[in-house]
């Protein structure tokens, strides 16, 4: 080979090597949800990339098919670490996302959660959630308010392990029951939903109301209901803004639902990921944001449309 080849060629290693690493070096952030389907994690999406747009930086958006997957959740990070990111934004599943963070922190990778908790999330750079506890206590209060301060209530649990759902359990429990309501049907929904759901059927007409604390056991108990022709005579609080929820509302098959912000969730989640990878302070190490009760009466006002999901 000639001595020009062998510069030419030495040249065109060298550039590259240089674009390689430019593409390694490029910054993106990964948002791990903690389902893929639901329209809530659709809206955490939507305001992660929208952050994405405002920050200049790449995100990669990802969620486990069935929710609450927490062995799905760890290979999709690993999938999100093969772009070289250096920031992640994560709805972890369990505590052993937490020591995963850890093992990341050594290596440069800066951790966010939101929506909720999990394990010792010392590693982590800060926790962006709803106020669960004080939007289950809201759930409660609406409950008392709507059934005059006595009856029988049920109150169908998620999964067990979720920081999120757990305590706005524990939020409506305290304040139903201070309120004088007796909950009689406290059951998990977990795997065996089927299962959970006949029991329920048979506890309903003994049932003056039922609460349910995210998006799907609002959607399982309310077809639950349907199918036993108790929707709108058993009073139903829900959880979350999927569009078949709010029909439900509208229609009167709901009593309300409690909405959280899950546009701002992903949007400022991004926003603080972005500002670490950039080396600035990355902001509170705890945010809180509030949750809406929503029935027919606040419906179609404004600061609830902004909620809801977009068609």
């Amino acid at each position: 080979m000639s001595r020009s080849a062998l510069v030419v060629r030495g040249l065109w290693l060298s550039l590259l090597l240089v674009q390689t690493a430019d593409v390694h070096a490029q910054d993106c952030i990964g948002v791990v949800t903690s389902g893929g389907g639901a329209s809530f994690w659709q809206q955490v999406g939507s305001g992660a990339q929208a952050a994405g747009v405002a920050e200049n930086v790449a995100v990669y958006v990802r969620g486990p098919i069935r929710e609450g997957d927490v062995a799905g959740q760890l290979q999709i990070i690993e999938k999100i670490l093969q772009h070289a990111c250096k920031a992640l934004v994560i709805a972890p599943a369990g505590a052993a996302i937490s020591a995963r963070a850890a093992e990341l922190k050594l290596r440069g990778v800066s951790t966010l959660y939101i929506d909720r908790d999990a394990g010792d999330s010392s590693a982590v750079v800060a926790v962006l959630s709803t106020d669960n506890f004080n939007a289950g206590v809201m759930a409660g209060e609406q409950m008392v308010k709507l059934l005059g301060g006595h009856g029988a209530v049920a109150l169908l649990r998620h999964q067990q392990g979720i920081a999120s759902s757990s305590e706005r359990e524990r939020g409506f429990v305290q304040s139903a029951t201070a309120g004088g309501l007796q909950v009689v049907f406290d059951q998990y929904l977990g795997d065996d939903t089927q299962l959970v759901l006949s029991n329920f059927a048979g506890a309903v007409a003994h049932l003056n109301g039922v609460f349910t604390p995210n998006q799907s056991t609002s959607l399982l108990t309310l077809g639950a209901l349907r199918r036993l022709k108790a929707a709108g005579r058993v009073t139903h609080i829900g959880f979350d803004g999927d569009s078949v929820l709010i029909e439900a509302v509208r229609s009167g098959e709901l009593a309300g639902v409690v909405l959280q912000q899950p546009y701002q969730m992903g949007y400022q989640g991004v926003q603080q990921a972005a500002r670490l990878l950039r080396g600035e302070a990355g902001g509170p190490r705890q945010v809180r944001l509030a949750a809406l009760y929503v029935n027919q009466a606040n419906l179609d006002q404004p600061e609830v449309m902004r909620l809801l999901p977009k068609p």
